[in-house]
């Protein structure tokens, strides 16, 4: 009577499945890549918005003495910015009603500075109807340099700063761009360590 041999220690099981999971699509390196680049747009475009903002302008009037007519919007206060080493002065006057315009305090320290100079807020007034005549002179009362004959010295008249929504805008500029780089980062990190430890995908 024949007996089958035993089965050999050495025989190997067939293989099961692989329990790794299957490495993640390309598309989520894009997305973490698309996230860190959304970062760095935003903050820029954020910054650039909130620094426009500040150093928008309405009109520059020249100390020359000549009312000059200037339109202005009405949906806030505007603001009086002269050059700080020029002893220029100005009257403003709504021209709908002939009446100077009260001047007030701007309540901080505001300066700034362009492609035209350095300026300091000297005051803020409302804007009326929006239709203005603005009157500069220099130190001299006649808007000329009394050493050269020569013009000199201007003012700017813009929209009033907001402290509130001036920092508002800087701590927006700061936290998008940090939620979108942070949310890039992790993105790519997990894609990483699942594409290192995964099992290639059919």
């Amino acid at each position: 009577m024949s007996t089958s041999p035993p089965p050999s220690p050495y025989a190997a099981w067939p293989a099961g499945p692989d329990p790794r999971k299957p490495r993640p699509s390309a598309w989520w390196f894009a997305l973490g890549g698309g996230l860190l680049l959304a970062a760095v747009a935003a903050g820029v475009a954020l910054f650039v918005s909130t620094l426009s903002a500040f150093l928008e302008t309405d009109a520059t009037v020249p100390a020359d003495g000549a009312p000059h007519t200037v339109t202005v919007p009405t949906d806030r206060d505007r603001v009086l910015w002269l050059d700080p080493d020029e002893a220029v002065r100005c009257q403003v006057v709504d021209g709908a009603t002939g009446r100077p315009v009260v001047m007030s305090p701007v309540g901080a320290d505001l300066q700034k500075s362009d492609g035209d100079g350095e300026w300091r807020a000297a005051a803020r007034f409302h804007p009326g109807s929006g239709d203005l005549e603005v009157t500069c002179t220099d130190g001299a009362g006649d808007g000329t340099d009394t050493g050269t004959g020569i013009d000199t010295g201007e003012a700017q008249v813009g929209p009033a700063p907001s402290v509130g929504g001036f920092i508002g805008s800087i701590v927006l500029a700061i936290t998008v761009p940090l939620v979108l780089g942070l949310a890039g980062l992790v993105v790519l990190l997990v894609t990483v360590v699942r594409w290192a430890t995964g099992r290639p995908r059919a």
